[in-house]
């Protein structure tokens, strides 16, 4: 009697043909978008001007105290900006969730402008506020002149140097810690806190044996994000440094690593100085990891509880409302200056009101306008949808190594701005490139697509959580092939997800310049590129209007978004 052999299974992905087709889609963009870029990076930074590897650029570096002093205005710029970060975002935070004072959904809306703006139109607004024809500055040159001071500028506090990039690099990424830390508040469990002032422990005992050290993971990873940003931003150190950092005559790496390329055209130091770049972040998050497995942080059972506010003693709660209300009052007068500044003639001087400016901006910029929307709209939605369709496949299809895949195609979101730039730079532009993009549209696309991809793949696992696999099976169990049930199940349920993805997207790439700046061409100029260029050529007046076109811009993609997702804000919490 013939035994039947069953036949081997052959793995799920591999019996859904439409799956296994995307699953290699998804690997062959990780691979020639990320990937290889970054290999091409460390590969042209130890590469010899004759070929052969060589270690002589980070001897260089490590050597040249030039350099030296730029690693170290950067570590010191970053840490002060990240600290002053967490602060700020501490203090929102806990105004938002843990008082009854006023004025929090206010609070709440002018935290997140910064957001919607890029680091250097802050820069620039701070120019116009307190730079030295700045609207405050001359009030109190106008006061010490009225008290017969000698000399009236000692009372200005000119914003350029180590303390103006400090400010402009805190208000533009402190947001990021505010929503960290607010989200970590709200989820900690009360009867904590509440048992810990039960047992005799006062509020300051709580706050500090209790409150604070559940936040460590919040305050870890928001700080190495916060560092990150601050670590690799080129346009608030190149607007306002000046060579007034800690170290003078030294830049920062970011802006150095540019200088390099663009202005000594030497890739390989620019390179070796964006790989170098990288590091202070990894060493912050190893030891975050290292620092966070060892302790528990869990204050979530599943217990359904009843949250009641506790009471903040009147000073720490009046002190907290005025740093929040003054910053908030700064953050909107920094939009504000900026809308006077594209209708005044000569700012600083004659504040007469004009249209030139604008008629300027909207005649000489138009095609940079036009290039900013098409591909910064059109990268974000692809983002945002190869972002949700890879997360499901994660989530909902995976096989052996789908963590490696996973890593591997969050590393965008970990890896500075201008070495993602950079890394596709090189990789498809230099001497070796075996598929040449430079200077067309498809480069700033992928580079923009790439970049903001991760944030589709976290969002749409988060979303992907909460949906019970058991709607989808109860489609294949009607007959539904997984293509049919994605369509028409699970990626309506997404919606939401995929538009908040795609804002993310948009702002962050239409406010873009430090991995841009590498690969825009005279046929393919950007807003971004055009009102940097604009400040740095001391064009006041052209640059507040571009900025205007672009918070305008911005902000009706937003509406156009909002009314499409017929849930209001609710969209932006996603």
């Amino acid at each position: 009697m013939a035994v039947l052999t069953p036949r081997p299974r052959r793995p799920r992905f591999l019996r859904e043909p439409v799956v296994a087709f995307v699953y290699a889609l998804v690997a062959l963009t990780v691979a020639l978008l990320v990937l290889y870029p970054t290999f091409t990076i460390l590969v042209e930074s130890v590469r010899g001007p004759e070929g052969g590897l060589t270690l002589a650029r980070y001897q260089r570096f490590f050597t040249s105290t030039y350099f030296l002093h730029t690693l170290y205005n950067t570590l010191l710029v970053s840490g002060i900006a990240t600290a002053l970060s967490l602060v700020l975002g501490f203090a929102f935070a806990y105004v938002v969730t843990r008082t009854d004072l006023p004025l929090k959904g206010f609070f709440t809306a002018v935290v997140l402008v910064p957001m919607l703006l890029p680091a250097f139109l802050i820069a620039f607004a701070l120019i116009l506020l307190l730079g030295r024809n700045g609207v405050i500055n001359r009030a109190l040159y106008e006061i010490g002149a009225w008290l017969g001071m000698a000399d009236p500028s000692a009372l200005q506090w000119v914003i350029f140097g180590s303390h103006g990039v400090i400010m402009a690099q805190t208000l533009t990424f402190f947001p990021m810690a505010f929503l960290v830390i607010s989200a970590a508040l709200a989820a900690i469990d009360p009867r904590m806190e509440e048992a810990a002032e039960d047992l005799g422990g006062g509020y300051w005992f709580t706050m500090r044996r209790v409150t604070l050290p559940l936040l460590a993971p919040a305050a870890f990873s928001s700080a190495l994000l916060v560092f990150m940003f601050n670590a690799s931003a080129f346009g608030a150190p190149a607007v306002l440094g000046g060579g007034r950092l800690f170290f003078p005559q030294a830049s920062m790496l970011a802006p150095e690593a540019i200088i390099q390329i663009l202005g000594l055209y030497d890739w390989g130091m620019g390179t070796t100085i964006a790989v170098i770049l990288v590091v202070p972040s990894l060493i912050i998050y190893v030891f975050g990891e290292y620092y966070l497995k060892k302790r528990s942080y869990v204050t979530v059972t599943g217990t359904p509880t009843a949250f009641t506010l506790r009471t903040v003693p009147p000073a720490v709660k009046w002190t907290l409302f005025a740093i929040c209300l003054l910053v908030s009052v700064f953050i909107i007068s920094v939009v504000l200056v900026v809308v006077a500044g594209a209708f005044t003639r000569t700012w600083g001087v004659n504040y007469e009101l004009t249209w030139r400016h604008m008629a300027t901006a909207l005649t000489a910029s138009r095609a940079s306008i036009t290039n900013s929307l098409l591909l910064s709209g059109g990268a974000a939605a692809a983002a945002a949808v190869f972002g949700i369709l890879s997360a499901y496949l994660f989530t909902r299809r995976p096989f052996p190594g789908v963590r490696v895949l996973d890593f591997t195609a969050m590393l965008p979101y970990a890896l500075p701005g201008v070495v993602m730039g950079l890394g596709f730079a090189v990789a498809f532009g230099g001497r070796w490139s075996w598929i040449v993009l430079t200077g067309t549209a498809s480069i700033i696309f992928l580079n923009h697509f790439i970049r903001r991809m991760p944030f589709g793949i976290r969002s749409g696992s988060s979303a992907l959580k909460q949906i019970d696999p058991v709607i989808e099976e109860a489609a294949a169990d009607l007959g539904a092939k997984p293509v049919y049930s994605f369509r028409r199940v699970t990626f309506p349920l997404l919606r939401a997800t995929v538009l908040g993805a795609f804002v993310f997207g948009f702002i962050n790439m239409m406010t873009d310049i430090t991995a841009v700046i590498f690969l825009v061409s005279p046929r393919w100029r950007l807003l971004s590129i055009d009102l940097f260029n604009a400040i740095d050529a001391g064009r006041l007046g052209v640059a507040a209007a571009l900025s205007v076109i672009m918070i305008v811009s911005t902000f009706a993609v937003l509406l156009i978004v909002w009314r499409l997702s017929g849930k209001g804000l609710d969209l932006l919490r996603r």
